[in-house]
């Protein structure tokens, strides 16, 4: 049986364990769909949640690493900046089959 070694499984508890807010997968899920940097007034309509809200989100997502912004401008484009967050949506679609 090949176990995931235990140092990955601390460095990756708490990434799973604050990614795992609904919100949070929304505004993964939309910036990986996009396929590109979106800022902040496309996320909030794409989730359907107010500004601060998402804002806040994100200021928690930026702080995991999990995303990733840069100025454009007058706007702050973000997007997705762990590729594994691609394999964690994946796996929330699809269930459980092919995520062992």
């Amino acid at each position: 049986m090949d176990l995931v070694d235990f140092a990955t499984l601390e460095r990756v508890a708490p990434i799973i364990r604050h990614a795992a807010h609904p919100l949070r997968l929304r505004i993964l899920d939309f910036l990986l769909a996009s396929g590109r940097p979106r800022p902040v007034v496309d996320i909030v309509r794409a989730c359907g949640a107010p500004q601060a809200v998402v804002s806040q989100q994100l200021r928690i997502l930026r702080e995991l690493g999990l995303v990733r912004g840069k100025r454009a401008g007058s706007f702050v484009l973000y997007e997705v900046a762990d590729a594994s967050v691609r394999f964690l949506l994946h796996c929330i679609r699809g269930g459980s089959e092919g995520c062992a």
